[in-house]
């Protein structure tokens, strides 16, 4: 029999130091830390028990554990292992909280989840940062950040900044920049600390949004006192134009879908897609407001959609109150709400109903009429009115025909009237606002541009290359430029007309890289 050198034993099965599988080994019981968890946790909400710690909320008492809270949040283990009479007694009283909110972030506490609902998530988020739940903390960061909007973005400007929360804070503030029209009226943006105001302004505000009136807004709410801060403002103000703002909805002819794509106008002409999703056919209207893109149509005429599109994702809102064919969308900002006008019914009858949406109460409402029933007009927004040209109207036969008119609907009074004059062209055709003008585009060779405040119109004849094929064409503002599009093309055809109303100056530019070869609408 052979020995080790020392005269000890032969080790069997492994080198000195390792367990012999045949003789015992160590079992590593893998789910025993989450087991032990859960019963400690099914122990102590089970009736209380082991309860060493009663916290008043509001007159309402939980019945709670000491390890527990220490064991989650920084907050209480301090104050459980201070010098503080909390450390002692075996009751303390917490303020600052409701009794709903505190059983929230009991249930998170005890149970790793939590139902977060919109109404109650800023007290959350406050509640969660005070008492060091950090992933609490975070996730509501997340939620706030993808739910702000018009009504309570400065209110959760403010938020960010207390708890000095920067991806939250830049969230609020976009959404605060780019719906400037509506809010420098509200109580809000009144009595926004000059601070949190130069930091909206200084990194830039799409002049759309009148960044100026806003300014004298803030100051005249009490000029006594803010009088001295206009210079600063002034030259804080950085005035841009939008960043993506110019959109195209078509259907490419090998696709049984419609595409939504977003544009980006650059300083050097290059037209560059930013983004793209999928949207059913049988697109019938589409309109911006604000930083979402709004598309009616599909299978059933009436449904809209919302999109955002920076994230490109898409929501359904209220549908029409019925079927539409070849209306006219038109966002009203100041109002928060977007305007269906004219249009044509399922059994082709041309409709002159106006209705609108708001947008904060997801709320389709009719209201008066147009003088002239008509489907296919071009619509503008300038100032409170809605400017809705050309497009189709009925005979003395009632058979359609081209219309040359201009109707213009006041949002505020609701009422529509018909210019004494008539449009240059007639027919279905295509505008933007630039300014205090509009830009009218029609089946042609030619931009009209008119000016309501003079009822003038004046030509701009386009470069022969763009006369040669007449087409349907589209026009939007982008960037102090107007850019007007050929409805149909074929690929590798994307020449774009740019023209400068500063200067007068018509280019033609290349920069489309075309993808979509039957475009319905380009939106600015």
């Amino acid at each position: 029999m052979e020995s080790c050198d020392d005269g000890g034993p032969l080790n069997v099965g492994g080198s000195v130091g390792e367990e012999n599988y045949f003789l015992g080994y160590t079992f590593t019981d893998r789910s025993h830390s989450s087991r032990v968890v859960k019963s400690i946790m099914d122990l102590c909400l089970e009736d209380g028990l082991f309860a060493d710690v009663t916290v008043m909320v509001d007159g309402k008492e939980f019945q709670l554990h000491r390890l527990v809270l220490s064991a989650q949040s920084c907050f209480f283990r301090s104050m459980f292992t201070s010098n503080l009479k909390e450390a002692h007694n075996r009751s303390i009283e917490l303020k600052d909280v409701s009794a709903p909110v505190f059983q929230l972030l009991v249930d998170y506490i005890y149970h790793g989840t939590i139902k977060l609902r919109v109404e109650d998530l800023q007290d959350t988020y406050e509640l969660a940062d005070m008492y060091q739940l950090t992933a609490l903390f975070e996730e509501c960061s997340r939620f706030l950040s993808r739910t702000v909007e018009v009504k309570n973005c400065l209110q959760v400007m403010w938020l960010a900044d207390r708890h000095s929360d920067q991806e939250l804070y830049t969230a609020a503030k976009h959404c605060a920049k780019i719906h400037l029209v509506q809010l420098h009226q509200t109580e809000e943006f009144l009595n926004l600390p000059l601070r949190l105001l130069m930091d909206i302004i200084k990194d830039g505000v799409p002049s759309s949004q009148n960044p100026t009136v806003a300014i004298d807004s803030w100051i005249n709410h009490n000029k006594v006192e803010r009088q001295e801060f206009l210079t600063i403002l002034q030259d804080s103000l950085k005035e841009i134009g939008e960043n993506v703002h110019i959109y195209l909805i078509g259907k490419e002819e090998t696709r049984t879908h419609s595409l939504a794509v977003s544009l980006h106008c650059d300083e050097d002409d290059a037209i560059s897609v930013s983004g793209q999703n999928s949207l059913c056919h049988q697109i019938t209207a589409a309109c911006k407001h604000g930083g979402d893109l709004y598309v009616v149509g599909g299978s059933i005429p009436r449904r809209m959609w919302k999109c955002n599109m920076h994230t490109m994702d898409w929501d359904r809102c209220a549908p029409l109150p019925r079927d539409r064919l070849q209306h006219t969308l038109v966002s009203a900002p100041t109002e928060d709400a977007i305007y269906s006008l004219g249009g044509k019914t399922l059994q082709d009858t041309l409709s002159n109903a106006v209705i609108y949406y708001g947008v904060q109460g997801n709320v389709w409402t009719e209201t008066s009429q147009l003088d002239t029933a008509v489907s296919g007009a071009a619509g503008v927004n300038l100032d409170g009115t809605i400017y809705l040209l050309g497009g189709e109207e009925n005979d003395m036969d009632f058979f359609t025909k081209p219309s040359r008119i201009i109707q213009c609907f006041d949002t505020a009074a609701q009422k529509c009237h018909t210019k004494p004059y008539m449009l240059p062209f007639a027919g279905c055709m295509h505008a933007t606002a630039h300014k205090d003008l509009i830009f009218v585009v029609a089946e042609g060779d030619s931009l009209v541009c008119y000016n309501p405040l003079l009822d003038s119109f004046t030509r701009l004849r386009f470069p022969e290359v763009w006369s040669c094929v007449p087409s349907l064409w589209k026009v939007a503002s982008c960037n102090g430029c107007i850019y007007v599009f050929r409805d149909k093309c074929k690929k590798g055809d994307a020449n774009t007309l740019k023209f400068n109303p500063a200067t007068s100056v018509v280019s033609v530019i290349k920069g489309l890289k075309i993808l979509l070869t039957n475009w319905q609408f380009v939106l600015a």
